[in-house]
């Protein structure tokens, strides 16, 4: 969709939330909002294709959630963070990600294709298994199914910026220690700690480390097949 008519759409799109003025040079609202309708818009169309019955789209609301998203069943609405609403602290950690990224990305565009990109189509895949009536919340199974669908989504979309987000991934898992005590499945850990976790950054390496898992899968996982199990591994 052209960025003309997904700014002409924005009006209509179950947008909600007040503006973050945006320091000269920096990503304003609207562009982000833009971003993200065309990415909703092509996951729904997508799944439609697809032959799956879709639910009503969900809200998107820029905010300043924990993980820089989250989708909340209670209102159908994805909270997704923006460059400008973080902390210097928070720019920060993103300025050392790009330094190591090595590929001359600033750490805008780092946030920017992490969030907008990975972690907003990541919480569509919350949406689909609310939509879809298979939920578990605080699970293994819940994050692996929402990163499955994200996985081969953005392979299928974009090649090159799934490869891009595997390759932080790997950087990642191995900068951050494991939160895995020894001898305890990793699985079964996330389950009985997930909020423990979710306010670490473990919660990093937990997302990296499935991820990555979930990369070398053979055969890969076509868009539909990631659909048709929202929970995974189980």
């Amino acid at each position: 969709m052209p960025l003309k008519t997904v700014l002409a759409w924005v009006g209509m799109s179950g947008l909600i939330g007040s503006a973050a003025t945006a320091a000269p040079g920096e990503t304003s609202d609207l562009e982000v909002t833009a971003r993200l309708v065309h990415e909703r818009h092509v996951f729904i169309a997508r799944a439609d294709a697809e032959g799956y019955r879709v639910c009503p789209a969900p809200q998107i609301k820029l905010a300043d959630p924990a993980s820089f998203g989250r989708f909340d069943p209670e209102t159908n609405t994805v909270f997704v963070a923006t460059w400008s609403r973080l902390s210097a602290a928070q720019r920060e950690r993103f300025g050392s990600l790009a330094e190591h990224s090595g590929g001359g990305a600033s750490a805008e565009a780092m946030f920017a294709e992490g969030t907008y990109g990975w972690v907003f189509v990541h919480e569509l895949g919350h949406w689909w298994q609310a939509c879809r009536k298979l939920t578990r919340v605080h699970s293994y199974g819940a994050e692996g199914g929402a990163n499955r669908i994200a996985l081969a989504f953005w392979r299928e979309q974009d090649p090159e910026l799934a490869a891009r987000i595997l390759d932080t991934f790997r950087y990642l898992q191995a900068a951050i220690a494991s939160p895995v005590p020894a001898g305890m499945p990793k699985e079964q850990y996330l389950d009985d700690h997930f909020l423990l976790v979710a306010e670490s950054r473990g919660y990093t390496w937990y997302q990296a480390d499935m991820t990555l898992e979930l990369a070398a899968e053979s055969p890969r996982p076509s868009f539909h097949k990631a659909l048709s199990q929202p929970l995974y591994p189980w």
